[in-house]
């Protein structure tokens, strides 16, 4: 036998591999994976879409509160100040004219009451006023380059009144004389000019209509600024609620899946997790609309009440200085009756009563309303709305200011009254005219037409106070309310993260 193979030989492995069907190579590719829907996998996956959707919401509440409060400080610390600014230039600028009248009035007689030097003091003391005002109204306005543009065109009108000011109280004083009410024709000249540069020459422009635009832009912006922040405040309490209940509903549905898998009843920080989501909730909601009420507070129930007397009082001077005017204007019918035109607006401004015609018949019917009034029935009032106290019966809110704004009424009504006295007196003697110019400028005497308007004005500014006080108070609640809302959300996510977390861990250990 040959010890040659001939044949060779078989391999059991190759027998094996050939049973099987399956190469080497073939265990190396196919490793069996754990299915993607393991109880770990749901757990890991609910716990990051909670913790995503704690974050989107911590980012979305922060920055809706954020600007809910960046508004408010708007409304408080640039369009208030804005308002305020040019409200009181109107009144100082009122009032500035009517010491500049009454220092004409006066000449150089020593015999009346109020001298020619105590009226150029008040005059000096509204031109310091007034110039501050301007400051304020610039520093408030700051960055609204077309209310800024404005204001300079009113600044240089109002330079220029004060240069022709001045220009009348020196000719005054060098060719006035020593008879009051007898002003020369060359001062009453003088005089027009100046009037000219505060009311143009049809009255119905000048100085006065330029800062009376920039009040009226002013409080549109200040409108429309409290319009934007409360709906900002409506939006964050809205979203509050959304996010709060989605987070709340997540975290419920997570601890009834733990429940149903692992049959236990509770789990105390996915309890704890979910306190704290409806802490976001109804804290954040809640603090939002507290933020809204005090800022309705003080928008609607305090400022809207100080711009309506703000107007009220701005009025008040320019009528009052309009009863000046028309003493100056004794000889001089068509000035005469203009002044007296303009005094009637005025008090349709401030106090709108129905049927008054002319200055007599508003007189009487004032008095009926003021008679009629109680601090009960102040929004039943007949007055037109759109007046000052029109607007301010229909809008009592704080303690007292009922009868602080009926008080005011009814001082009003009582300057009314000696104003329709004063036109009654006699004025075809020098006596009568001087007695005339002391009933109307002298404030010390009672009785007289200045102490009236004097008390009016100090009952005026006490309602106006008073709605300040309660507009400073309440401003900063609001602000104070969503700012905390600025900041926490971020907090209470970062902890309920935490908790979601903690929670799952445990079970997460089970599966180790």
């Amino acid at each position: 036998m040959s010890g040659t193979l001939t044949q060779a030989p078989n391999r059991s492995t190759s027998h094996r591999a050939t049973t099987n069907g399956t190469s080497f190579s073939d265990h190396l590719t196919h490793i069996p994976h754990a299915p993607r829907g393991t109880t770990p996998n749901l757990l890991r996956a609910a716990a990051a879409a909670t913790g995503v959707l704690a974050l989107i919401a911590a980012v979305v509440l922060t920055g809706s509160a954020s600007g809910a409060q960046s508004k408010i400080s708007a409304v408080g610390s640039t369009d208030a100040p804005s308002v305020r600014a040019t409200d009181d230039f109107l009144f100082r600028l009122q009032d500035m004219d009517a010491q500049l009248v009454n220092a004409l009035l006066v000449n150089g007689d020593t015999q009346v009451h109020v001298s020619r030097g105590a009226s150029e003091a008040l005059y000096d003391a509204d031109r310091k006023a007034a110039d501050g005002d301007l400051e304020a109204a610039t520093v408030a306005l700051a960055g609204d380059q077309s209310a800024l543009d404005q204001l300079h065109a009113v600044s240089d009108a109002y330079g220029q009144y004060q240069a022709q000011a001045t220009r009348t109280l020196a000719d005054d004083e060098r060719e006035g004389g020593t008879t009051a009410g007898a002003a020369p024709a060359s001062i009453f000249a003088d005089y027009l000019a100046g009037h000219s540069i505060l009311f143009g020459d049809d009255d119905n422009g000048g100085l006065m209509k330029s800062a009376t635009g920039l009040e009226t832009a002013s409080k549109d912006a200040i409108d429309s600024s409290a319009s934007s922040t409360t709906d900002a405040l409506n939006v964050a309490v809205a979203e509050f609620l959304v996010f709060g209940l989605l987070l709340t509903g997540a975290l419920a549905g997570l601890q009834v899946f733990v429940f149903r898998r692992f049959k236990r009843v509770l789990n105390p920080a996915l309890i704890a997790a979910t306190v704290v989501a409806l802490i976001l909730t109804i804290g954040g909601a809640a603090g939002a609309a507290s933020a809204a009420g005090d800022f309705h507070t003080a928008k609607s129930d305090a400022f809207d009440s100080v711009l309506a007397l703000s107007e009220a009082d701005a009025t008040s001077a320019g009528i009052n200085s309009d009863e000046s005017r028309w003493l100056l204007a004794q000889n001089y019918p068509a000035q005469r009756s203009e002044y007296q035109q303009s005094f009637l607006h005025g008090e349709d401004a401030i106090a709108g009563v129905p049927g008054a015609t002319d200055i007599g018949s508003y007189a009487g019917l004032l008095k009926g309303e003021a008679s009629a009034r109680t601090v009960d029935d102040l929004n039943q009032t007949t007055l037109s709305h759109n007046s000052s106290f029109g607007e301010e019966f229909t809008n009592i809110t704080f303690p007292g200011e009922a009868e602080q704004a009926l008080a005011a009424f009814t001082a009003y009504s009582a300057y009314i009254q000696d104003d329709a006295t004063l036109r009654m007196m006699p004025m075809d003697s020098a006596k009568g005219i001087k007695a005339a110019i002391d009933f109307d400028t002298n404030a010390d005497t009672p009785g007289t037409s200045d102490q009236a308007f004097n008390a009016y004005s100090k009952a005026l500014d006490t309602v106006i106070a008073n709605n300040e006080a309660h507009f400073e108070s309440s401003m900063p609640a609001a602000k104070n309310g969503i700012g905390l809302w600025s900041w926490l959300p971020y907090v209470l996510a970062l902890l309920l993260i935490g908790l979601t977390v903690l929670g799952l861990r445990s079970r997460l250990t089970e599966y180790r």
